[in-house]
């Protein structure tokens, strides 16, 4: 056994003996939300509340309403009690303090799960599993998933956790262990094609169209190498905000035939994002970890404040710098 999975079983340990020894939790991820870190928040709070636990699940972002189909949605708030006293904060898939969502105090003893390889170490306690495809994969293994059959409502949760953190089981770290926690989620309750059905085929007819206006605009660069698009202020404040963003789009545009980078900018009132997608051969985390950023090789992102257009300039920069280092190593790539 490797010293890395030793200390991972001791890290887990200290986890277990948090959660058995506490009776109040905080369950918390990044703000923007998406569906490893609610699937994974709400996993918890059904494996907490079951052994007779206070849990409060906090969660907001702009396609929050997106998994309203997850079991334990109701219990999901966008803001925390003010008079919430919890013994123990457990944070998921969130590699900085600074991506909580805003003016929301941690309690007690702090827990953090995350699998950026960017992780801060931020909390009392942390646990960072870089090479897991999905931080639903580890909640898996500290609810013992292996030994018994976890809760039909649990299964729902990671098993929606791991499939849209890996584009269901495409992405680079997607391994022998993932199908094998996938397979285990559908023995004990969930359900492939219900779940994937309403994630994949719920798109509000807005998003369709956002989606149309950036997919109709794209800019190719570097011999198709990079692909570029965005989605305007204008845009959003005509086709129904933030709330009807699409969230694949910078993997649809990765998935054109000769990119090896993908970016796909938000511009929002005097701030914005970028997200960052690579076919393997580019790590976009470079790329964002220079902008202020961060993420994983294929799979990244940054956000800025400030003009839009120079901003975005910029990053575009540093993108093509770093695509033509790396395909330097592969002149045939262009």
């Amino acid at each position: 056994m490797s010293a890395s999975r030793v200390h991972s079983d001791s890290i887990m340990a200290t986890i277990r003996q948090v959660m058995d020894d506490h009776r109040s939790f905080l369950i918390l991820g990044h703000n923007d939300l998406d569906g490893d870190c609610l699937g994974c928040q709400l996993a918890l709070h059904h494996h907490l509340t079951a052994r007779g636990k206070d849990v409060t699940v906090v969660s907001d972002g702009p396609t929050l309403d997106n998994y309203d189909f997850l079991p334990g949605f109701g219990f999901v708030l966008r803001k925390a009690p003010p008079d919430l006293a919890a013994e123990a904060t457990i944070v998921v898939d969130c590699a900085v303090a600074d991506r909580l969502i805003k003016d929301l105090p941690l309690q007690g003893l702090t827990i953090n799960i995350d699998h950026h390889i960017g992780n801060t170490d931020w909390a009392d306690v942390n646990w960072v599993e870089p090479h897991a495809a999905a931080v639903g994969e580890m909640i898996f293994t500290l609810l013992d998933g292996d030994r018994a059959p976890l809760a039909p409502e649990i299964a729902a949760c990671l098993y929606i956790a791991i499939m849209t953190d890996t584009g269901s089981f495409r992405y680079t770290y997607t391994s022998a262990r993932t199908f094998e926690i996938a397979a285990q989620l559908v023995r004990a309750g969930a359900h492939p094609f219900e779940l994937a059905n309403r994630f994949y085929n719920n798109v509000h007819p807005e998003t369709a169209c956002m989606a149309g206006e950036v997919l109709s605009n794209l800019h190719f660069e570097l011999g198709g190498a990079l692909v570029w698009g965005e989605l305007k202020r204008e845009v959003y404040e005509r086709l129904g905000g933030l709330a009807r963003q699409p969230e694949q789009l910078a993997s649809q545009m990765r998935a054109i035939k000769g990119v090896e980078v993908a970016v796909l900018f938000h511009e929002y009132n005097g701030s914005g994002r970028a997200s960052f997608r690579s076919r393997g051969h580019v790590s976009v985390g470079e790329i964002a970890a220079e902008v202020g950023g961060g993420g994983h090789f294929s799979a990244a992102g940054c956000r800025f404040t400030g003009t839009y257009e120079p901003n975005r300039d910029e990053i575009l920069s540093v993108a093509r710098r770093h695509i033509l280092e790396a395909l330097a190593k592969r002149p045939s790539a262009i």
